[in-house]
């Protein structure tokens, strides 16, 4: 029983629906009920499994489940990833390869990220019994600063693009960057649009002069 227990909590975290330790614990409840077990007091009393079981049933198939922080899936994001629509963008994907004869220094991959300008402070070591401990960092709040990379799948890369939570871009904001970065600004410091379309400048630039770097290095042997 505790093995179907077992698949079914997989099955319902593959669907995205994983049962939280206390579902677990009705779950197991109502499992023993329906197969006439005798269970302990506690469990009848509170109409689930204790504790201390849901802490053996980890231990017992810990090679197969465990307590995970789940990160939130978008409805839209969970229902078009479906076997049809895989299905369609890999025979997509093969009919645009076989067609312009795209090599992997030819496929890229972007992405975004953000970050912000204030950093977690690390633990540290304090007084005992002390109800407060801080650390200095520039500010209490910090303020997101989008980051966009590319990198093609023989693991090159072009310098990335910020994009700063300002009305007006400032040429210093970007100083200390790695060389070659660009950064535009947008109030809110998310991607929109017309970053999006600054990345692309961007990044077109970017590649034309790795590939001229390349056939100049080719040229030379």
């Amino acid at each position: 029983m505790e093995t179907m227990l077992c698949d079914y909590l997989k099955n319902s975290a593959r669907m995205y629906f994983g049962l939280t330790p206390i579902e677990v614990r009705t779950l197991a409840y109502e499992l023993g009920m329906k197969n006439n077990l005798k269970l302990p007091e506690n469990w009848m009393e509170h109409c689930m499994a204790g504790e201390d079981w849901l802490r053996g049933f980890l231990k017992r198939h810990r090679n197969e489940v465990a307590l995970r922080l789940p990160e939130a899936t978008s409805i839209a994001r969970a229902s078009s990833f479906n076997e049809k629509n895989v299905t369609l963008f890999y025979d997509n994907l093969k009919a645009v390869r076989e067609r312009y004869k795209f090599e992997a220094k030819d496929v890229w991959n972007v992405d975004e990220t953000g970050c912000t300008t204030v950093q977690k402070p690390p633990k540290v070591i304090a007084q005992t019994g002390v109800k407060q401990v801080g650390a200095i960092t520039s500010s209490e709040r910090g303020q997101l600063v989008t980051v966009c990379c590319a990198v093609n799948a023989v693991g090159q890369s072009i310098p990335p693009v910020f994009i700063f939570p300002r009305v007006y871009f400032k040429d210093h904001f970007i100083r200390d960057a790695p060389a070659g970065s660009a950064g535009t600004a947008h109030p809110s410091g998310w991607m929109t649009s017309d970053n999006f379309t600054f990345f692309l400048r961007h990044f077109v630039k970017q590649v034309i002069a790795i590939y001229l770097l390349f056939y100049c290095l080719m040229a030379c042997k």
